[in-house]
Formats: C-alpha cells, sequence, structure tokens
C-alpha cells in the first residue's frame, strides 16, 4: 500500500509539475512575404525547462493546421523569441500559422495570433543559353534570366537581364524581383576545343549511341560503317578540354572507352569523320 502511494505521488508530482510548463507563442514580426524571408517569433515559456531542452518554431499548412508541421527555427535558451527562416519551396498562402514546441519536456505551445502572408514565392528562374550551352571554341553564348525582375546580378559583375560569355564554366545569377524576393540559379556552359561541330544534322547524320549513359566509368561508343578509314574520337571535360583522343577504324562498329580514373561529372565526346562531326554527352557517375 505504501509503493502504490508513493507511486502516485510520484505520478501526481510528474502532472503538476508538467501542468506548470505552457508555451504561448505571440505575435509573429514578419520581416518579408517572400518564401526564403525571414519572421521573428516571439513566444513566452512558463515552468520549468532545464538544460538541454530545445524550443523549436513549426509553420503549419497554408490553411493553419499542424498536421505535418515544418521546422523553420530552433533556439536552446529560453530568451522569448525564435529567429526563423519560411522554406523557399513554401506555396502561396494567408493563413499559415507559427508555434513553439519543447523537448525537455514535450510541450506543444499554442498558436500564433496572427497569420503568416505569402504573397510572394521567390521565381523559380531560369537561364536559357542561346544557342545551346555546348558552344565550340571561339564561339560565344548568350545567357539570360528567364523572367522580368527588379534587378539582376551576374557571378561575372553584370547587371543585365542578359550577358554574352566565351568561356566554359559555371555562370549563375541572383534575381530579384519587385517585392524584394531573390532566387540564385546558375548554368554550366562547355567549351569544346577546334576542330568542332554542332549542327543538328551532322549530330543526326552520324547516329551515334553510348551505352551505358551515365556510365560508372566504362561505355560503349556505337558508330555505323562509313567509308573513312580512320575516325578521331575526343573526350573533352565540361570546360572543354581534352582529356581522352583515340583513333580506330570504323569497321569496329563499337569502341570501348574507359573514364573509370575520370572524376564524377559530364563530359563530352566528339567525332571527327572526314569533313563531318558529331557531339554526344555522357555523364560520369
Amino acid at each position: 500500500m505504501k509503493k502504490i502511494t508513493s507511486l502516485l505521488a510520484s505520478l501526481l508530482f510528474s502532472l503538476i509539475v508538467n501542468a506548470q510548463n505552457t508555451i504561448v507563442t505571440d505575435t509573429i514580426i514578419q520581416l518579408s512575404t517572400c518564401a526564403g524571408g525571414n519572421v521573428i517569433v516571439p513566444f513566452t515559456a512558463s515552468g520549468n525547462f532545464p538544460t538541454g531542452n530545445i524550443f523549436t518554431a513549426q509553420l503549419s499548412d497554408g490553411f493553419g493546421q499542424f498536421t505535418n508541421p515544418i521546422n523553420i527555427g530552433s533556439i536552446p535558451f529560453n530568451v522569448g523569441l525564435i529567429f526563423a527562416t519560411i522554406p523557399a519551396n513554401t506555396n502561396f498562402g494567408f493563413l499559415y500559422k507559427i508555434r513553439v514546441i519543447s523537448t525537455n519536456p514535450a510541450v506543444i505551445g499554442s498558436p500564433c495570433p496572427n497569420t503568416l502572408i505569402i504573397t510572394q514565392v521567390a521565381q523559380l528562374n531560369q537561364i536559357i543559353a542561346t544557342p545551346n550551352d555546348t558552344i565550340c571554341q571561339g564561339q560565344t553564348v548568350t545567357l539570360s534570366a528567364l523572367n522580368p525582375a527588379g534587378s539582376y546580378l551576374w557571378s561575372t559583375g553584370d547587371t543585365t537581364q542578359a550577358i554574352t560569355v566565351s568561356q566554359g564554366g559555371t555562370y549563375s545569377v541572383t534575381v530579384t524581383d519587385f517585392l524584394m524576393c531573390e532566387t540564385d540559379t546558375s548554368i554550366n556552359i562547355t567549351v569544346l576545343p577546334q576542330p568542332c561541330s554542332l549542327g543538328i544534322s551532322e549530330l543526326n547524320d552520324f547516329n551515334v549511341v553510348i551505352s551505358p549513359n551515365p556510365t560508372k566509368g566504362i561505355f560503349q561508343l556505337e558508330l555505323p560503317n562509313y567509308d573513312v578509314a580512320l575516325t578521331e574520337i575526343l573526350v573533352s571535360n565540361s570546360l572543354g578540354q581534352p582529356i581522352k583522343t583515340e583513333q580506330y577504324k570504323l569497321n569496329e562498329n563499337t569502341v570501348e572507352i574507359n573514364l573509370s580514373s575520370a572524376e564524377k561529372g559530364v563530359y563530352f565526346v566528339w567525332i571527327l569523320n572526314g569533313d563531318r562531326s558529331a557531339t554526344k554527352r555522357v555523364v560520369k557517375e
């Protein structure tokens, strides 16, 4: 009887202690209406929250429901506010809510009294390469940010919507729309060494097949028979730098190329057959 009484007393004490731990999420301060923007989440935590406890701000769905809440910011101390970030893929909506929870003890706080408004999703921008993202050495390509915006900042330092480049590499642009929402996007430009031709008719003329593609390192290059006795095969990296050159007779319809020692990435195989050429992309996993 004594043990049961002691157990009940302990349980009652635990219930009383947990009942004293409460979290009230106060009015949030929204710093931006953009997805990917920041909010300040004030909260009031009452009771005993020992060392090791974590306070976490959670975002509801677009209807204010916490069926599948998303954690957007945490803090290990009871300082009364959390600096949180709204995920960049959050959809348009004006009924979002935020609440604060704790880990020790596990307490779910009340939702904030106001609603979070997402009026503009950060633009899923895209860079368009004209004529293509693969060019021959000595040629140029125009890179254009697809969506109209308030400002542009390229990795080259340019601030126009479109730029013209001739070097291989990765180019990125930060686009800021008219509601001050920012998004970053990039594109990789490949420059193939000369001799080089990227005409569509020439690409189709060869009917080149690469398998497997993507490859772990070794792949087969299949070519039809041509009258020209000798064909040159060149493999370049995404910057247009040649890494492997071979010559073989065309009566060997299938040629094996080994990129096992190459790093993972995108490579280009170009075939020169007399006055014709073709280029194929291969991915090394």
